[in-house]
């Protein structure tokens, strides 16, 4: 193989120059390829830039601001179907029922408590005798409140409390140490029931002897208290204990 440098020495100056010019010309245009290349790789390469930066925030902003107005217009809209169905369901009511089966629903809802009640009906008022030497039958007992309540419910008593607390179907009235547990609330003497309903009927029970003999007694011997009273104007509060039927130790 003969040498490159050779070869030039051999060739004539022109043939010299011009495969020089003709090395020059490819050198050029693939140093010109491959830039391109680079350069296209590159922009290809580049995230998109932001022309105005402020411009996503305040999209942003708009947005959540839309959202709020959507969601209280819901809110709205949600209270006003509500007040529709409360009016739509009380209408339905009362054209299907007649006034004995309405009556009839206000008294349970009564009984069950659900309702303030306030109207005629008597007061009693219990207390420990004052005498300074305390016996077992000169103070009040849990036993002499649930026979009055049971009195009170079979004499036509539609809403009763003990101290402000609702009594119910299910109220526990018990003894611990020295109060007395009603609706799972320790009360203490003196005790203040109140009761509506059918006024005198109430009245004339609780004020028989041939009632609640005992208390009747122990009020003429050991100086209990044991007042009854009617009243015209009674409230008793809606029930705020809890309709478990299971019992609860304490």
């Amino acid at each position: 193989m003969i040498p490159f440098i050779k070869l030039m020495k051999r060739a004539s100056p022109e043939k010299i120059a011009k495969a020089k010019s003709v090395s020059v010309r490819a050198l050029v245009a693939i140093f010109g390829v491959v830039f391109g290349l680079l350069i296209s790789a590159q922009l290809r390469s580049l995230p998109d830039r932001v022309i105005n930066p402020i411009a996503p925030y305040t999209s942003l902003k708009e947005t959540k601001e839309s959202l709020y107005e959507e969601q209280d217009q819901l809110r709205e809209n949600i209270s006003n179907l509500q007040k529709s169905l409360d009016q739509a369901e009380k209408t339905s009511l009362e054209s299907k029922l007649s006034k004995v089966e309405l009556a009839n629903i206000k008294t349970k809802k009564a009984l069950a408590g659900l309702t303030k009640l306030n109207g005629s009906g008597i007061i009693i008022e219990l207390d420990d005798s004052k005498k300074e030497q305390a016996t077992e039958d000169s103070i009040i007992h849990a036993a002499d409140l649930r026979d009055i309540i049971n009195l009170l419910w079979s004499s036509g008593a539609e809403g009763i409390s003990i101290n402000n607390q609702r009594v119910v179907v299910n109220t526990a009235i018990d003894c611990i140490v020295n109060t007395i547990l009603v609706n799972n609330t320790r009360l203490t003497t003196p005790f203040k029931i109140e009761a509506i309903g059918d006024q005198n009927n109430m009245y004339e029970k609780i004020i028989s002897i041939n009632n609640l003999v005992g208390l009747h007694q122990r009020r003429q011997k050991d100086s209990l208290i044991f007042d009854v009273l009617k009243n015209s104007d009674i409230t008793v509060p809606v029930f705020d204990g809890s309709f478990d039927t299971k019992s609860e130790s304490n």
